[in-house]
């Protein structure tokens, strides 16, 4: 009976995590610990090094899961030792954060493998992007979680991710327990508009090659009344309409209250045989216009130098203007103290 009524609450928890009931994890202080974990690819020794060193110098304790260490093909380690490992460091009190040290592919082969009633009660942030977007969906649906869509151990390692803007706002934000608000950008870029309005909600989405994954799956994301932002790297144009037309119609683009679009790194034009295909912009602008919701473009989240820390499941509004400026404020803090 009571094993019954266990799983009964965990139910309710689930299905009561709207908006407002995501858990936020404690800012950082000086001389707290980050663990690391790499729960899909496994990750080069100078990059897993690397990350160790930088986290270090900022004055950050490091635990580095064992899997994050080993090679099983092309994961690090087998699927029950990465789920094991993450499952450790969330239930590891002096773990104050996790970060991710890479993407790549496996992270949404532990889904099943995690313990999201344990986790629900040792909340915490944990920060990546791309494959990450498996779990940041999952804590999310499964754990009433507020995770962080922002850099990982290669965006401080690896040449081509690397930028002040990525590093400043990461550091800045990990201690942060006010309001972001505007998010800042980096210089010479800005936010415009796609389809004009405002909308507002909790912020969620990340990387669309893994969310449509996910779509039939229990971890599909319902998005009802967020902000969802989408990027991705390395897909033809009409690779990204074929994904976005399966999230159109399965009906997330209208459940949203508003799109965020990030970089889509190396998506460039198809080129064929000399036919003239959609470019990305048509496929973007198409998906914009028929999801009758507000959109924006450029925000500094993805595959590129200037990757924003994101946190998922906080409160924020969206502002696309007539005269193409446009705004996104994170209005609600993301840590407590």
């Amino acid at each position: 009976m009571v094993k019954k009524l266990s799983a009964l609450l965990f139910l309710l928890l689930i299905l009561s995590s709207t908006s407002e009931a995501f858990q936020l994890g404690h800012a950082l202080k000086p001389g707290d610990c980050i663990g690391i974990i790499a729960p899909s690819t496994y990750a080069a020794s100078e990059d897993l090094e690397g990350t160790v060193e930088v986290l270090r110098s900022h004055g950050y304790r490091v635990k580095v899961a064992p899997s994050a260490k080993a090679a099983y093909e092309h994961f690090a380690g087998t699927d029950r030792k990465r789920a094991d490992d993450i499952n450790k460091m969330f239930r590891d009190d002096s773990v104050k954060a996790i970060l991710c040290v890479r993407g790549g592919y496996g992270a949404a082969r532990t889904l099943g493998l995690l313990d999201y009633k344990m986790i629900a009660k040792h909340p915490k942030p944990l920060i990546g992007y791309s494959d990450i977007t498996a779990l940041h969906i999952a804590l999310g649906k499964l754990a009433g979680l507020s995770t962080i869509h922002g850099p990982m151990g290669v965006s401080f390692t690896t040449e081509r991710y690397e930028s002040d803007y990525t590093r400043e706002n990461f550091f800045a934000n990990l201690t942060r327990t006010t309001p972001i608000g505007s998010i800042p950008m980096p210089e010479g870029r800005k936010l415009e508009t796609v389809i004009i309005g405002r909308a507002e909600g909790v912020i969620t989405g990340g990387n669309l090659t893994v969310l449509t994954s996910l779509v039939g799956t229990p971890y599909e994301l319902d998005g009802t009344g967020s902000l969802l932002l989408l990027e991705e790297v390395g897909e033809s144009p009409y690779r990204i309409d074929r994904m976005l037309n399966q999230l159109y119609q399965n009906g997330l683009l209208t459940r949203v209250n508003g799109i965020l679009f990030g970089d889509f790194i190396g998506c460039e034009d198809d080129e064929a045989d000399g036919v003239n295909n959609f470019t990305l912009d048509d496929v973007l602008l198409h998906y914009a216009r028929i999801s009758r919701k507000p959109v924006i473009k450029g925000v500094p989240s993805g595959h590129g130098k200037y990757n924003m820390f994101i946190p998922f499941g906080v409160h924020a509004v969206m502002k696309a203007n007539a005269d193409d400026s446009a705004s996104l404020i994170i209005d609600s803090p993301m840590f407590i103290e």
